[in-house]
């Protein structure tokens, strides 16, 4: 009994197609298509954000992007993404408390404002980020991502 719950994930994750993330989501092509640990430019065609991305993440000009090359271009997409919301946060925070009331989201962060009661958890009238936050994280499926940090 006490190996069903293991063995059930197991199969579910077998079951999947390899390169899928979850059941609902379609298989994605892998980008080291040929397996060597390295991406050419050739492998980086079929992923528009990488293939445009590619010189500027090739910082050893070999035409290759290995896994070190690959993870800090994440990283620095992961660092602009993070600014560009706080950035987004500040601007709708007019009056500068570090939260967002339903009156600020509807000014300028409409989905927030669709949403604003599952988000506001504590129903304080305020969005906090610690509230954003588990809402991303629940909306990933409690997978972690470079904010889990902060």
């Amino acid at each position: 009994m006490r190996w069903t719950l293991p063995l059930v994930a197991l199969f579910a994750l077998t079951a999947l197609p390899a390169g899928a993330t979850s059941p609902t989501e379609p298989p994605r092509q892998p980008v080291d298509a040929n397996g060597d640990g390295v991406v050419t430019r050739e492998e980086a065609q079929t992923h528009p954000r990488l293939a445009a991305g590619f010189d500027a993440a090739d910082t050893n000009k070999d035409g290759r992007l290995d896994s070190a090359e690959i993870d800090a271009m994440r990283q620095a997409h992961r660092a602009e993404a993070r600014a560009r919301a706080d950035e987004r946060w500040k601007s709708a925070d007019t009056n500068g408390d570090g939260a967002i009331s339903r009156d600020e989201a509807q000014k300028s962060m409409p989905r927030m404002a669709e949403n604003f009661d599952k988000l506001d958890v504590n129903s304080d009238g305020k969005i906090e980020r610690s509230e954003m936050h588990q809402a991303r994280k629940q909306w990933r499926g409690g997978r972690p991502d470079a904010d889990d940090a902060t």
